[in-house]
């Protein structure tokens, strides 16, 4: 669960921000967004956001395909991410990444680290020793 979430959805899952902290994973993943944001191209910053948003879309379209329990915790997390419109603010980074990223070792090196960071996040919540992200 991101700790960054939402007041109503930290509220709903009972997450107190003064007696939590994120993990690792995410606060390796959050630092190395804002890192590239604060100092990469556009196409850099689009090449470190895609994974994450096609991932998202592709993951609430499934599991809406599935269908998720109106009580449960993770329903309004699953329609939003579900939501065509998500669908196409993912296409739109892709379109965007398309348009101001040359396929050069940085961008690929950014668009990788994202997606190792993506499965070290997912991986935290399942591994009694979490994967160090690279």
């Amino acid at each position: 669960m991101s700790w960054a979430c939402t007041p109503s959805t930290r509220a709903r899952w009972g997450v107190d921000r003064s007696t939590s902290s994120p993990s690792e994973a995410t606060l390796t993943y959050t630092e190395f967004l804002l890192a590239t944001a604060a100092t990469g191209t556009v196409g850099l910053v689009c090449a470190a956001m895609t994974p994450c948003m096609r991932l998202y879309a592709h993951l609430g379209q499934s599991l809406a395909i599935e269908g998720v329990a109106a009580d449960s915790s993770y329903e309004s997390w699953v329609t939003a991410y579900a939501d065509p419109a998500f669908g196409i603010l993912a296409d739109q980074l892709e379109a965007l990444l398309d348009a101001h990223a040359t396929d050069t070792p940085a961008v690929r090196a950014a668009y990788g680290r994202a997606m190792r960071l993506e499965l070290a996040f997912f991986d935290a919540a399942y591994s009694l020793t979490p994967r160090q992200p690279r």
